[in-house]
């Protein structure tokens, strides 16, 4: 399986947690070493300050790449067994 970058679905690739009405989740208040109470926004513990993950691209996203470049043009395979 191939791995690839991504943004951050905590996030969102804005490097910076805003998940709580415009304040940072408790998650990432705590691996900043801030109290609930203290208002601010840190930097996402999900992705580190980022933005992207890396994820796994599953074998059925990849096509060969003539069936890319056919599907891409609006081209299909005949069917086997249309007459």
């Amino acid at each position: 399986m191939a791995r690839k970058l991504a943004d951050c679905p905590h996030c969102g690739g804005k490097r910076n947690c805003t998940r709580s009405g415009g304040r940072s989740c408790r998650d990432c208040l705590a691996a900043a070493g801030r109290s609930v109470h203290q208002w601010g926004v840190v930097r996402c513990s999900y992705c580190g300050g980022r933005g992207k993950v890396w994820v796994q691209e599953e074998e059925g996203e990849k096509q060969a790449p003539a069936e890319a470049e056919a599907e891409k043009e609006g081209w299909s395979q005949p069917d086997a067994g249309a007459t």
